[in-house]
């Protein structure tokens, strides 16, 4: 059975009717890894809103779905490879904005690796990166807390805290909010391409 990420009045929660078995178990906004994106949107749909531009390449595009197209999260990411027919999705990333409230942010991530801890106890490993600066930030200004779930297939599961400076918001066009959860599910594959920065 699939377990699903979602919000509920009073925070975040993950449905949990038994530990995971793999990454595919997860669902984010009613997505898997490893489902087609046409499952859920016309090829049309799809080309319409395809993006580039993660690390500079072009081997993986992605669809950016925001609030007003969600159930659940502010902003979900869906990630495939550029060139698939299929558009087989190896990562969804979701976000929660905060404002500027990073303790609001720091505790649902708590809560979140408490959850995760538990259900991927027997096919993950714990990688608990700490609080450092944020690559994408030249100033130094800005500082994210990483814990990623590496699993035994080589997916990873992701939950992240990014406190980002005004000056970087503003420099980029990236709106207002300053503190962000990033919660975020990917294949091996895709895994090894981003290498674990998944914002």
């Amino acid at each position: 059975m699939k377990k699903f990420l979602g919000i509920l009045v009073l925070g975040l929660f993950l449905i949990v009717p038994s530990q995971a078995d793999d990454i595919r178990d997860f669902q984010i906004e009613g997505m898997s890894i490893g489902d087609s994106a046409l499952d859920y949107f016309t090829e049309k749909e799809i080309n319409d809103l395809m993006q580039f531009g993660f690390k500079k390449s072009k081997e993986y595009a992605y669809i950016n779905l925001r609030e007003e197209k969600l159930d659940n999260f502010d902003k979900v990411l869906i990630l495939f490879k550029s060139e698939d027919v299929k558009f087989i999705i190896h990562s969804i990333s979701s976000r929660i904005f905060f404002d500027k409230n990073i303790r609001a942010c720091h505790k649902k991530q708590k809560e979140l690796v408490n959850e995760f801890s538990e259900l991927f106890e027997k096919i993950s490993v714990k990688d608990d990166q700490g609080t450092y600066s944020y690559s994408g930030d030249d100033s130094g200004k800005s500082k994210v807390t990483t814990i990623n779930f590496q699993l035994n297939d080589g997916g990873v599961a992701h939950v992240g805290c990014y406190k980002f400076s005004k000056e970087y918001l503003e420099k980029n066009n990236y709106g207002s909010a300053q503190a962000i959860l990033s919660i975020s599910i990917s294949s091996s594959e895709y895994s090894d391409f981003q290498k674990y920065r998944a914002f």
